[in-house]
């Protein structure tokens, strides 16, 4: 009996209906972060460890986890490329309606994208969730302009380069750039460093990277990529936090009918999961 013929348009849709609801953490874009790459980690050292067991070949193993390590650079980087939307989100739904300038004008999107995202229910999601995150530059001009002080040109720098502050973060700006581009090497040309990818890695490692290379990262690289984006996912959560928590007290000073002082302290200290204080009162982290 021949097989009955399957309707591949119909199973590729049905993948839409496998899902789950969003984990706890999700409340908190910090949280968020951290639970995804346990998750991931969880993985590798699952099948790592299941692939030592008796009576499996290591060698073929070890090529499956090449697969595998690959994979998870994608995802650790696309972590914390999420992670700085959801914060850039909280900004925005605690800023909107406070501030008449054009801070909001630094996100770009076009009405049919906006009528999709928009049904996300908050205006943070609709502006941030559209674009993508893995421009340092323009993640910064992003940040620098949503937590500026009212009606004037943004200082706050999240990835500072020569001649901005915080001195001491200035090192991190070129790992992240280098993190970003082997993550566009990794979903874009299945891990192939084109030459093209090569020259950009050149410049922003200041030492050679040969061309038309497949990327075969190690654990060991995993292990410091992840420390790398866990570490500084924790000093953006502090430095916008405290940003925010900072133009927020600003904004009622000069205007103190216009918020609630105590609901937003609650509403930031929840969101990046610290005690900020907005006009004198100290939030509640739930």
């Amino acid at each position: 009996m021949p097989r009955p013929p399957i309707d591949l348009a119909r199973k590729i849709k049905d993948i839409l209906l496998h899902t789950e609801p969003l984990p706890d953490e999700a409340k908190s874009p910090i949280l968020h972060y951290g639970r995804t790459g346990t998750n991931i980690w969880n993985a590798l050292n699952y099948v790592d460890k299941a692939l030592g067991s008796p009576g499996l070949y290591r060698g073929v193993g070890d090529r499956h986890l090449q697969q595998l390590y690959g994979m998870a650079l994608v995802n650790l980087v696309e972590g914390f490329e999420r992670f700085l939307k959801e914060m850039a989100a909280e900004c925005v739904e605690c800023l909107a309606d406070l501030v008449a300038d054009d801070r909001l004008d630094v996100f770009q999107i076009k009405g049919g994208s906006l009528a999709y995202h928009f049904r996300a229910g908050t205006l943070g999601k609709s502006l941030c969730e559209s674009s993508t995150w893995l421009d340092i530059q323009e993640i910064n001009k992003r940040f620098r302009d949503l937590l500026s002080d009212p009606f004037k040109d943004g200082t706050f720098w999240l990835f500072p380069r020569k001649g901005q502050e915080p001195t001491d973060q200035r090192w991190r700006f070129d790992p992240l750039s280098i993190a970003f581009q082997l993550r566009n090497a990794a979903v874009h040309n299945v891990g192939v460093i084109t030459h093209s990818d090569a020259g950009k890695l050149r410049l922003l490692a200041k030492e050679s990277v040969q061309g038309q290379r497949l990327l075969t990262p190690t654990n060991q690289d995993l292990t410091y990529l992840k420390r790398f984006l866990d570490e500084t996912a924790r000093v953006c959560n502090e430095r916008v936090g405290k940003r925010l928590a900072e133009l927020l007290t600003l904004i009622h000073a000069e205007s103190p009918a216009l918020l609630a002082p105590g609901v937003l302290a609650n509403r930031v200290s929840t969101a990046f999961q610290m005690v900020l204080n907005v006009a004198g009162i100290a939030g509640v982290v739930a």
